[in-house]
């Protein structure tokens, strides 16, 4: 049998823990392109890699369609996984669908600013993936029921599900707070503009994403 790639779902086994869901909907303008840059960056700070290349993309999946209206449609889909140990990994899944967005310009701070008239749903779930890569199973263990893993892991699964929660939340109202979307956490304004767009100073650099002041909560 050839080794199980961390990410990919194993349909109702119990090793695949769902923890978390949510969906972003957000409809008029946004820079679309400094949003994924955002998400994108968010998930490269976190270490989070793609599931099966393991390399910073992430992206299994990228439609970019063009109307012949000049409408503009996109299909992107992420699979990312991060590794906390050999026996746990945390994994996202996360589906956008950008619809109906024509580029177009507006006056902010007296300036003009490149835009998108958009709609936006971004849907994404989050798993705890135990035995990520099978190797239970190619032991002695494996012919031992799932109680047994259970109560073997009993503490360790419950603070692996809340951390990963944890993560999914911060995720979650970040995303939503760079749209200016209500969130359940007050979310302060960091490193990026709202919407994208509302540029109250210059224009951020490629540098600044590599260097952010908040660090990652990867050590948590």
């Amino acid at each position: 049998m050839d080794e199980f790639v961390p990410g990919r779902l194993r349909g109702s086994s119990w090793k695949d823990d769902p923890v978390w869901y949510f969906e972003v909907e957000k409809g008029g303008l946004v820079n679309l392109n400094d949003y994924y840059m955002f998400v994108w960056n968010w998930f490269n700070k976190e270490f989070f890699v793609h599931w099966q290349t393991h390399d910073k993309t992430i992206e299994d999946f990228y439609l970019h369609r063009i109307r012949p209206d000049g409408v503009l449609e996109n299909l992107i889909w992420w699979r990312a996984t991060r590794k906390r140990n050999d026996f746990c990994h945390y994994t996202v899944k996360m589906d956008w669908q950008n619809f109906g967005a024509k580029q177009t310009e507006v006056m902010y701070n007296d300036k003009k600013v490149k835009a998108h008239k958009i709609g936006v749903v971004i849907r994404v779930w989050w798993w705890v993936q135990w035995d990520p890569y099978n190797r239970w199973e190619k032991t002695f263990l494996g012919k031992i029921t799932e109680w047994f893993y259970t109560w073997l892991l009993n503490n360790e699964m419950e603070d692996h599900r809340d951390k990963c929660r944890e993560i999914a939340r911060r995720l979650e109202n970040e995303m939503k707070a760079y749209l200016e979307i209500p969130t359940d956490i007050p979310m302060p304004r960091a490193w990026f503009p709202e919407e994208g767009y509302k540029y109250k100073k210059t224009k951020p650099v490629p540098e600044s994403f590599e260097n952010l002041p908040r660090k990652p909560d990867w050590q948590i």
